[in-house]
């Protein structure tokens, strides 16, 4: 089922953080494949895009479903999934992370990807970076494949972050997210547009663990983007076996990440933002 990583050039082994690729990659385990291989979820428990903001529930409160994909009668795709962090990941590495792998290093070679993004999935990643070099405002591009190895012609997408200041415009004011933050939870409205026509309406909550550390929950409507305030049909081809490799993919990401975060979080937070 997963094979073998992409593999590097001669140049990119040469590079420090080399050492991290070749950690073997971490898979999902048995009960979450129990919960992928029991096939799709019904249409029928899936909500509307633009009641995404139902998501935002306080800690130890879950929605019907959080862990399922499922392709819907009019053709649009839904994904949910959940994930419950290792302890020895915080919020911070994962902020530090988030911004440090989408620059490039001192010795990266653009045309052949981005080692930083590689390591978090050797099987399926190649290449991440701000698409203005600096920050996330014009987009992040991303190159990557969702077929778990097998051979497939890698995606490329730009993921795109709605402003925290355009929130009231889909209808979460400014008190709703304060009083949310203040249970030390954090949502993220997010698409994604792609190589061939069609966007990913994405959104993400962070938020406290009952029992410690923090849990995400996330959930995608491809076919759907946001705009002025309103969640409208910009169609994107999905099928049940893309939708549930995408949900693997996504798995095996979050689990691997405790596995070489904390050491290279440790190793590079204090060098330069170039740093090899």
């Amino acid at each position: 089922m997963y094979l073998q990583p992409r593999g590097l050039s001669d140049e990119e082994k040469k590079l420090p953080l080399a050492k991290y690729y070749d950690i073997p990659m971490a898979m999902p385990d048995p009960l979450t494949m129990q919960i992928v291989n029991g096939g799709p979820m019904n249409p029928e428990d899936v909500p509307k895009p633009e009641e995404f903001a139902d998501l935002m529930l306080p800690p130890g409160e879950y929605g019907k479903t959080e862990m399922g994909y499922c392709v819907l009668p009019d053709g649009t795709g839904y994904l949910a999934v959940y994930k419950r962090f290792d302890p020895r990941i915080t919020k911070e590495m994962r902020r530090w992370y988030g911004r440090w792998m989408n620059v490039y290093s001192k010795g990266t070679i653009p045309s052949q990807g981005n080692l930083r993004y590689k390591i978090w999935n050797p099987i399926e990643h190649i290449d991440h970076h701000f698409v203005n070099g600096k920050d996330g405002s014009d987009g992040v591009y991303t190159l990557e494949t969702l077929d778990l190895g097998a051979g497939e012609e890698p995606i490329g997408s730009i993921h795109y972050t709605v402003p925290e200041s355009d929130y009231p415009l889909y209808g979460i004011s400014e008190e709703k997210l304060a009083k949310y933050k203040e249970m030390g939870c954090s949502i993220r409205i997010a698409w994604e547009t792609f190589d061939i026509p069609g966007s990913h309406f994405c959104v993400g909550v962070t938020r406290p663990h009952p029992l410690g550390g923090f849990e995400q929950l996330t959930r995608e409507w491809m076919g759907y983007k946001p705009v002025n305030g309103k969640i409208i049909r910009d169609d994107y081809p999905v099928t049940e076996d893309y939708l549930r490799n995408i949900m693997i993919h996504n798995i095996m990401e979050l689990n691997h990440m405790v596995h070489f975060l904390p050491a290279i979080y440790e190793e590079y937070k204090d060098l330069p933002l170039d740093a090899d």
